[in-house]
C-alpha cells in the first residue's frame, strides 16, 4: 500500500533532474578591489581585507586603479610637512602587493588616474621619459610578482574591469554613465562610491558597478566628511554568465558567508 505523500518513480526521477541541474558546478572567483591610494590606505581595512583572501580563496583578484596616490607628483598643492617619499609609497605598495600574491594565484593590476600622474611627470620632464625603469610595472616589480598589469581594463568574459573616469553627483548615478558609455557589463572605481545602474533592452539585461574605495575615508588633503564608501566585489564567473556580490566595508568590519572580517 502507497502512503499518500510518498513520491512516485515519476516524481522521484523528476527530484533526480532538478538535483542535477541544480547541484553545484565549477565557477571562477573574482574579487575587485580599487582607490587604495597607498600610502592613504586604510590598514585596517586591508586587514580585514587580506583576511577574507584567506578565506574565500579566489581565482584571481582585480586591482582596478589608483592604488597608488602619487602624491609628490600631483599638480596641487603640497603639505611640505607630509611625512611619506614617493619611495616609502612604493615600498608599502610592494609589499602589500607581494601579500596579495601569497594569497591569489592571478592578479591583474588596471592603471588608474593616480598612476597617471607618473606618466604626465614624465611627458614635463621629457628628459626621462625613454627610462624603461621608471614604468609603472617596473617601480613595483610587477613582473617579479607575476602580476599582470594593463593601462586600461581588463575584459573577462565579455566583463570589462576598469578603472573609470566619470563622476555625476550621487551613488549610481556614476555606474549608470559608464554603463550607457560602453554598452556592456562591467565594473568601475574611481568615485569612491558604492552603487549599480542596470538596464535591459533587446540584447538583454546588463549592468555596470562602481565599487567604492579602500583608502582612508578622511585623508589629509580633504576638508569636511566626503561621500565615500569603502567597499570590496565577489564576482562569480562561470561559462555564459556571472553573479555580483558588493560588499560595503563599516568601520573597518564586513559580512560574508556569515563571518565578519574585521576588527
Amino acid at each position: 500500500m502507497e502512503l499518500v505523500g510518498n513520491p512516485s518513480n515519476e516524481h522521484l526521477g523528476e527530484i533526480e533532474k532538478w538535483r542535477g541541474r541544480n547541484k553545484k558546478h565549477q565557477t571562477t572567483k573574482v574579487v575587485q578591489i580599487n582607490d587604495t591610494h597607498i600610502p592613504y590606505h586604510d590598514p585596517k581595512t586591508l586587514k580585514a581585507i587580506f583576511d577574507f583572501l584567506d578565506y574565500f580563496k579566489p581565482d584571481k583578484l582585480i586591482i582596478a586603479g589608483d592604488f597608488l596616490d602619487f602624491y609628490e607628483l600631483s599638480k596641487f598643492d603640497k603639505n611640505p610637512a607630509r611625512k611619506f617619499s614617493l619611495q616609502d609609497e612604493l615600498d608599502i605598495a610592494y609589499k602589500i602587493l607581494k601579500g596579495f600574491k601569497e594569497l591569489v594565484p592571478e592578479i591583474h593590476f588596471i592603471s588608474g588616474n593616480h598612476e597617471q600622474r607618473l606618466r604626465r611627470f614624465l611627458w614635463k620632464n621629457p628628459e626621462l621619459s625613454s627610462l624603461k625603469v621608471l614604468e609603472i610595472a617596473k617601480l613595483l616589480n610587477l613582473d617579479l610578482l607575476d602580476i599582470h598589469y594593463h593601462e586600461h581594463n581588463f575584459i573577462y568574459n565579455d566583463f570589462i574591469f576598469t578603472h573609470g573616469g566619470i563622476v555625476r553627483k550621487h551613488s549610481g548615478y556614476s555606474a549608470k554613465a559608464e554603463l550607457d558609455k560602453h554598452g556592456t557589463s562591467g565594473s568601475s572605481g574611481h568615485t569612491h562610491r558604492l552603487g549599480s545602474a542596470y538596464k535591459t533592452d533587446h540584447r538583454g539585461t546588463i549592468t555596470w558597478f562602481e565599487n567604492g574605495c579602500t583608502c582612508l575615508l578622511e585623508p589629509e588633503y580633504i576638508q569636511g566628511i566626503p561621500d565615500w564608501q569603502q567597499a570590496i566585489s565577489v564576482f562569480y564567473f562561470d561559462d555564459n554568465r556571472f553573479s555580483p556580490l558588493q560588499i560595503p566595508i563599516i568601520k573597518n568590519q564586513f559580512i560574508f558567508d556569515g563571518r565578519r572580517f574585521g576588527k
